[in-house]
């Protein structure tokens, strides 16, 4: 793959990884209302939890929903700014076992590869195709699944 399709990989997989946790936060807010509207002892819930709720969710839906979509058209765009914020975003993806972490691993290699720091700047490359081919391999599922919603 050339540096160009790796890039366009990456902007779609960071699209569906960010549709992916903010479609789920919002049917988890979508839950939380349906059950406070069902059912009658939800008055009882003190104001303040729903105020630290409320924060929570929009802290979460901000750093897990909208983040990603803002790196995925930043690579889109190649934009210069997307190589700290994808590297930010993939540090902290690292935790997000199994699509996380190797959705992490691919980006991080791609910005050390030959390819990506003649996209975005860098010092040096210390990351070959071979090495690509490996990472991507490991967010391979992700990738079928894409694939698959394209036809």
């Amino acid at each position: 793959m050339t540096g160009e399709e790796h890039n366009k990989t990456l902007a779609t997989l960071y699209y569906i990884y960010g549709a992916m946790h903010g479609l789920t936060l919002v049917g988890l807010l979508l839950l939380v209302l349906a059950v406070k509207w069902a059912t009658p002892d939800a008055n009882l819930i003190f104001s303040l939890w729903l105020v630290v709720g409320a924060i929570t969710f929009v802290a979460l839906f901000l750093m897990v929903g909208l983040l990603p979509l803002v790196v995925g058209y930043g690579f889109t765009k190649r934009a210069r700014w997307v190589k700290a914020g994808g590297q930010a975003l993939a540090i902290v993806s690292l935790l997000n076992i199994p699509v996380g972490t190797a959705l992490g691993i691919y980006t991080l290699k791609f910005f050390r590869s030959p390819d990506g720091v003649m996209l975005y700047g860098g010092k040096s490359a210390t990351a070959n195709e071979r090495e690509l081919q490996d990472a991507l391999r490991g967010a391979q599922p992700l990738v079928n699944w894409t694939n698959r919603s394209k036809s």
